[in-house]
């Protein structure tokens, strides 16, 4: 027993001892050591700085990036619309201008329909004009039994049309 009893009693010279070699080890540690530990522990105080400054820095650099990047977003979903509402009105009047075009096509086409019909109208009477008066002159002559001049013939032709115009 008296081993386990000298190592849990306290020694008043070991204690001294162990007290005096833990302010020369804690001396040491100071002189030695002290310096470069802070100035490890600064430096990397300092780059940790440094990082959270770099990434406050990105972080705003991207924000106006991100920004500028919306603002150009809206100026060019503003032009394709202000490009697709010119589109649509140039298409718009095209295709008025196209049936307008048309129309005036059909006004023309109609009118001069109209123009060679009545010119038929005007030959197609004039042949027949000239049929009746072949026949009224044949029927003439052997009616009356003799020549017609030019005259009487030209005469004959126009009261056989006045009476033709008021009948029709």
């Amino acid at each position: 027993m008296d081993l386990y009893q000298s190592l849990v009693t306290v020694n008043p010279v070991t204690l001294i001892a162990q007290i005096c070699n833990l302010f020369l080890q804690m001396f040491l540690v100071k002189v030695f050591f002290l310096d470069k530990i802070k100035a490890i522990l600064d430096a990397r105080r300092e780059a940790a700085d440094k990082e959270i400054t770099d990434a406050k820095a990105a972080k705003e650099e991207a924000m106006v990036i991100k920004a500028t990047y919306e603002q150009n977003m809206l100026e060019s979903k503003a032009k394709a619309e202000k490009i697709l509402q010119n589109a649509q009105q140039t298409a718009s009047q095209r295709g008025e201008q196209i049936i307008s075009d048309a129309q005036k096509t059909a006004v023309a086409m109609k009118q001069k329909a109209e123009a060679e019909i009545a010119q038929e109208k005007k030959r197609a009477l004039n042949d027949a004009k000239n049929e009746i008066s072949e026949i009224a002159m044949a029927i003439a002559g052997k009616v009356v039994g003799r020549e017609l001049t030019a005259a009487d013939h030209a005469k004959m032709v126009d009261n056989f049309i006045d009476e033709l115009g008021g009948e029709v």
